[in-house]
């Protein structure tokens, strides 16, 4: 999600991190590692580390005891590609890092390659096209476009990284104004499993484009460069609101009535935890138009609102949760422990569905986070990219700070008779019938595309298309 810098503090705390822990197999070092590693350390530029675990590779703490057979921080294509074929040669399980945020920790290998791309990082914006990096972080994509008065649509955690949300989607509380991250792809250079640089876009293996779109990260190949399209804003309006735990069902009653319907400038996010029901959203317009379109939701008892307005960059960094933080600060890397998982709700919820999304959150343990759809995500028609969930009303997530799996289960299991499907960035290892779940309608030619380009399955893991 940033420029790649010695002076960047992730870089400086993870890439020190690694090499800490590991053998730098450029350096003296090297002769303790394999004939086979020494040998891939010689075909790339960037540095081959061994580490002792994924513990500066992964956001989810959970997978931080895994141990990749070697990690390459590759500073061009041409490494990529290096990494590729000696992965193929070998029958060597490879995987993609971009931000380490993969909900199930497939940003690492248990005795594979991990391609740790955070060097890849780069930002510049030539008219209305933003060339970036696949381990551009999000803080700093936006930092670097807001001094140019744009953005591209993308999520609010700061550290994730831009390849792995625009491959599965990424939805973000611009959403439904500009569509999701994959919607606002142009093109992209990818590395295929026979170790090719390949452009994409619409005219250019235009099947791989369209199934690099929603279809997945780490499924078709490394991306090493993306094209997006850019959006003219220079600031946005807030809300946050609340009610009292005794007026939540009322309270999401109102939510979903209004939320997936409302003008697409408008995208809100309405969260149940315990103790606590409440609503934000992002408002591309004044605080007046704001108040007044909010009115369903103030008008169930007890709600207290709060708006605001700022300059987007601003803007960014309180959802991100480090408003008045530096850019950089913003952009630490911060790994937690946690559990999650997703459904989608396509009808709105009966008044006993209300009454069971408010107790299981009220049980403890977990926090239920609805994301709106509509607006631009829904203008797209389901089959235009390999990201199907364009009749949705909103998206559940199912989320355990605490790393609570019972609950998270539990939760989902209460609640199955009244979604359907699954978000593919909020990747869960335990959910059943995946694949139908993530990619629905379009997974035939998902199917089809990754046997035509990546037959031997070189890039593989346990939700592997």
């Amino acid at each position: 999600m940033r420029e790649a810098s010695l002076t960047r503090r992730e870089l400086v705390a993870g890439g020190a991190a690694l090499v800490a822990s590991s053998w730098l197999l450029a350096g003296r070092a090297g002769a303790q590692a394999s004939p086979s590693l020494r040998a891939l350390a010689r075909e790339v530029k960037g540095p081959v580390l061994t580490p002792r675990d994924s513990a500066r590779l992964v956001f989810n703490e959970r997978y931080a005891d895994i141990r990749p057979l070697a990690v390459v921080q590759p500073v061009n294509a041409a490494d990529v590609q290096a990494c590729v074929r000696w992965a193929a040669r070998r029958n060597v399980r490879i995987t993609a890092r971009s931000g380490g945020h993969s909900y199930a920790g497939y940003s690492t290998a248990r005795g594979g390659l991990v391609v740790d791309l955070r060097r890849l990082a780069s930002v510049s914006l030539s008219g209305r096209t933003v060339t970036a990096g696949p381990a551009t972080h999000l803080i700093d994509l936006y930092a670097k476009l807001a001094r140019r008065n744009a953005t591209v649509p993308g999520g609010s955690c700061p550290t994730v990284g831009l390849a792995g949300l625009a491959l599965g989607g990424g939805m973000g509380l611009a959403g439904r104004r500009f569509g999701l991250t994959s919607d606002n792809v142009t093109a992209l250079q990818i590395v295929t499993a026979d170790g090719r640089v390949r452009r994409c876009d619409a005219d250019t293996n235009a099947d791989l484009f369209w199934a690099c779109r929603g279809g997945g990260g780490g499924n078709f190949g490394i991306v090493t460069s993306l094209q997006l399209r850019a959006h003219r804003v220079s600031s946005a309006a807030w809300f946050q609101i609340s009610w009292p735990l005794s007026q939540g069902e009322e309270a999401l009653a109102a939510w979903q009535q209004l939320a997936p319907a409302a003008p697409s400038a408008l995208t809100s996010i309405f969260t149940i935890a315990q103790g606590r029901v409440s609503a934000a959203g992002q408002w591309f317009g004044g605080e007046a138009s704001l108040r007044r379109l909010l009115g369903p939701l103030t008008r169930v008892a007890g709600a207290s609102l709060s708006t605001g307005s700022a300059g987007y960059l601003a803007m960014m960094q309180r959802w991100a949760g480090c408003a008045g933080e530096t850019v950089e600060a913003c952009g630490a890397f911060r790994p937690e422990r946690f559990d999650a998982g997703s459904a989608y709700v396509s009808k709105p919820l009966s008044a006993r569905a209300r009454a069971i999304a408010v107790a299981q959150a009220q049980r403890g343990g977990g926090t239920l986070l609805l994301d709106a759809y509509g607006g631009a995500i829904n203008k797209v028609k389901a089959d235009a990219t390999a990201f199907v969930h364009r009749d949705e009303l909103f998206c559940i997530q199912f989320y355990s700070g605490s790393s609570n799996a019972d609950w998270l289960r539990s939760a989902q299991r209460a609640l199955r008779p009244y979604t359907s499907g699954a978000y593919q960035n909020y990747i869960d290892p335990q959910l059943p019938n995946w694949e139908q779940a993530y990619y629905g309608a379009n997974l035939a030619r998902l199917r089809e595309i990754k046997r035509a380009v990546d037959p031997d399955r070189v890039f593989r893991f346990r939700q592997a298309l």
